[in-house]
């Protein structure tokens, strides 16, 4: 049985007017089982551009994907039928309802008009939308629309969903209401590509995970496999200034404007408490966390806007 995801050195690189920009430059990696698997990185890593060459919208420049063994590019037209995508930049349009945007769109898929109300009541009530399904998108929220979109991919029966980006703008109850939905899908045998910058989307969600970075693909694994191949365990935030070359010793240090990081084993914790220069009421101790993960492997923060 061919896995659901497979790259293969793939490599894409934007043109423009003369100027070549590399989007991706080595991504390799596999999803071996269906359930979820969470793309991270800054804007600009690369997780767009790899949604669209799976999803047949870019052509790659070397290397390859495949899809439960279909390659983008041989198998494109085969493969669009396998495939449900809620794109990062799409828009519903203003004068049709969230109701019909699903109706139609399962009606633009072949399926009968008694299914595709079916399958649009279905969708809409495990999204919890019942209370604006029926309003014009004109007068909708910025989270409801984006929340359309969403309704819309997920209302297909696909072998894989390759979700971008789908809780951008929506407030936490309403990303909880479409993680419960991903979930079902995870249940139901499905298998989901995610990209998300929320780290703790991820966390929740994620059976595996993968970290990119600059256009390469950095690792995968499981939470708990990605936190075990740190050298440390223990992470010690301090607000407001501190002289971080003190602690270099300790570990790994990591400073921005808001104050240091240091990722550090349980051991040295209570040498750093008695280090004079270390105002115990602005430092905070715990376990490493998937934030941690990132900033140790990428070596910047995941909240850091690349453009």
């Amino acid at each position: 049985m061919p896995v659901p995801l497979e790259s293969k050195s793939l490599k894409k690189i934007y043109r423009n007017k003369g100027r070549s920009t590399t989007a991706i430059n080595d991504f390799t990696f596999s999803v071996k089982e269906k359930g979820v698997f969470s793309l991270l990185g800054r804007n600009g890593s690369g997780k767009t551009t790899f949604v669209k060459v799976s999803t047949t919208q870019l052509t790659p420049d070397d290397g390859y994907v495949r899809v439960f063994g279909k390659d983008v590019v041989e198998d494109e037209k085969e493969l669009r039928h396998m495939i449900s995508l809620v794109p990062q930049e799409s828009r519903p349009f203003p004068h049709m309802t969230p109701y019909e945007h699903v109706y139609y769109f399962q009606k633009m898929n072949g399926k009968a008009r008694e299914e595709s109300k079916e399958r649009a009541e279905s969708v809409i009530g495990l999204l919890g939308m019942h209370d604006f399904a029926r309003t014009e998108c004109v007068n909708l929220s910025g989270g409801q629309k984006q929340l359309t979109m969403v309704a819309m991919a997920l209302s297909l029966d696909t072998q894989i969903y390759f979700l971008d980006e789908p809780t951008i703008g929506l407030d936490i109850i309403t990303r909880k209401g479409v993680w419960n939905a991903i979930n079902k899908y995870r249940d139901a045998g499905k298998t989901i590509l995610l990209t998300t910058h929320y780290l703790d989307e991820a966390a929740f969600l994620s059976d595996e995970i993968g970290i990119v970075s600059h256009g390469n693909f950095i690792k995968q694994g499981t939470l708990d496999e990605l936190r075990s191949g740190l050298e440390y365990d223990t992470r010690v935030a301090m607000r407001g200034r501190v002289d971080h070359r003190a602690f270099e010793p300790y570990g790994k240090v990591h400073s921005d404007e808001r104050g240091t990081v240091l990722f550090t084993s349980q051991e040295y914790v209570e040498k750093i408490l008695s280090d004079s220069s270390v105002r115990k009421e602005r430092i905070e101790i715990g376990p490493i966390g998937l934030d941690d993960v990132f900033i140790s492997l990428v070596g910047e923060d995941i909240e850091v806007d690349e453009n």
